[in-house]
């Protein structure tokens, strides 16, 4: 009983060490899309940047190079704040290559960290601790004036957010989804209009079938996260439910069929 108990284990943890099947790895990216619609839609309405479109932030940080616009002089601070923290997730997680970019524990590794991330920030959101995410329907660059326009606890969940995004598109890219960037929607409706297999009957085109989902899922998660901004639960749960979609699908890849089985059975 003992030693196969202990063989359970053993072959457990060595499925751990297993590439996963890449059959319907689409699915968490997809998740990974619903997430950012998610985010992006709170902290652009709580704090006027994005974390994980860093093209925008690109602009505001542009803008602040000029005072502009003179309503949020903070903003070029918090672009800058949320880019290099994209930055800073893209090389953390991409040196986690090195341990099987595949892998079984090191997509769990991977996503939990994420999901952990967002945890953190939804807590402090719950909490009231970042005034900014507590708010519905506010769009914090038409303020005026006001002491929590002006605060830099801001920064703090921001960065949090831009560099588990960082390891998100990390993550798609260790996948092979290169089409879809889970965090960005511009390369893709270009590269999506201008397939020519566009039409392509459905399950034909699996690049463009896949990019047409994700730009759906991104646009669903903005959507859930922007309507919960305008309740009276505010803006805390919609990072809870990123949260927790990223903690599912951590957990998924302890249960995904391995690559090593489907060759063993060819």
């Amino acid at each position: 009983m003992k030693s196969t108990s202990s063989h359970d284990r053993r072959s457990w943890r060595a499925r751990l060490a297993d590439d996963v099947d890449p059959r319907l790895t689409q699915l968490p990216i997809m998740a990974c899309c619903a997430v950012t619609g998610l985010c992006d839609t709170v902290v652009f309405n709580a704090a006027g940047v994005f974390v994980g479109m860093q093209t925008g932030n690109t602009i505001f940080l542009a803008l602040g190079a000029a005072h502009l616009p003179p309503l949020d002089t903070q903003l070029w601070l918090k672009a800058l704040v949320s880019i290099f923290s994209f930055w800073a997730g893209c090389f953390c997680f991409g040196h986690l290559r090195r341990f099987g970019p595949r892998r079984k524990s090191t997509l769990f590794f991977n996503f939990l960290l994420q999901a952990a991330l967002l945890f953190v920030v939804a807590a402090m959101a719950q909490a009231g601790a970042i005034s900014q995410f507590v708010r519905h329907a506010v769009f914090p660059h038409r303020k005026l004036h006001g002491e929590e326009s002006g605060s830099l606890l801001v920064l703090l969940p921001v960065g949090l957010l831009a560099f588990q995004f960082g390891g998100q598109v990390v993550c798609s890219r260790m996948l092979g989804f290169n089409e879809v960037p889970t965090s960005v929607l511009t390369s893709l409706y270009c590269d999506l209009l201008s397939d020519p297999r566009l039409f392509a009957r459905v399950g034909t085109n699996e690049k463009r079938d896949r990019r047409v989902l994700a730009m759906l899922t991104l646009l669903v998660g903005g959507i859930v996260g922007a309507w919960l901004q305008r309740t009276d639960v505010g803006m805390p749960p919609a990072i809870w439910i990123a949260g927790v979609l990223k903690f599912m699908v951590a957990v998924s890849w302890l249960f995904w069929r391995s690559k090593t089985e489907e060759e063993s059975k060819a």
